[in-house]
């Protein structure tokens, strides 16, 4: 292969590894109320889909941010999730709408948990976890980067 050639296939690697990881890794916690949280990150539509399903524990200082592109009603269901959770939904002001417990469900199908105002974010954590930091409805949130 010739030199040149192969100078730009590296080059052009390196950036979109560059590209990969800014797109990754531009959030990297959440805190509401003086409490954060390490975040990892589900915005496209198969990262949500797949989302904390198969997974047996959740750290007390972690979660998972949905990203959505704008606010609604977004639905969600427990499916293959073995953790109970806390689904708080942000507006795009990062203010937290609605708060709901979650319960893991093996049925097929598994009730939808639908929240009672539009939001564009729906952070996951272990539940119980909201309750003990006292973040509530109406609590303001913000995102940070690495």
């Amino acid at each position: 292969m010739h030199p040149i050639l192969k100078f730009w296939i590296l080059l052009m690697s390196i950036l979109l590894l560059i590209v990969w990881y800014m797109y990754h890794s531009t959030i990297s916690t959440i805190c509401c109320n003086d409490h954060c949280f390490t975040l990892e990150l589900a915005q496209t539509p198969a990262e949500r889909q797949r989302w904390l399903m198969f997974r047996e524990f959740l750290p007390d200082n972690a979660g998972m941010l949905f990203i959505f592109d704008q606010e609604d009603f977004h639905s969600f269901r427990m499916k293959n999730t073995l953790i109970p959770l806390d689904m708080l939904r942000l507006s795009s002001g990062l203010q937290i709408v609605d708060i709901q417990q979650a319960e893991p469900c093996n049925a097929d199908p598994c009730p939808s948990y639908l929240p009672s105002s539009p939001a564009q974010y729906v952070l996951e954590l272990s539940q119980g976890i909201a309750k003990n930091y006292h973040i509530t409805t109406w609590t303001q949130c913000r995102l940070s980067s690495a």
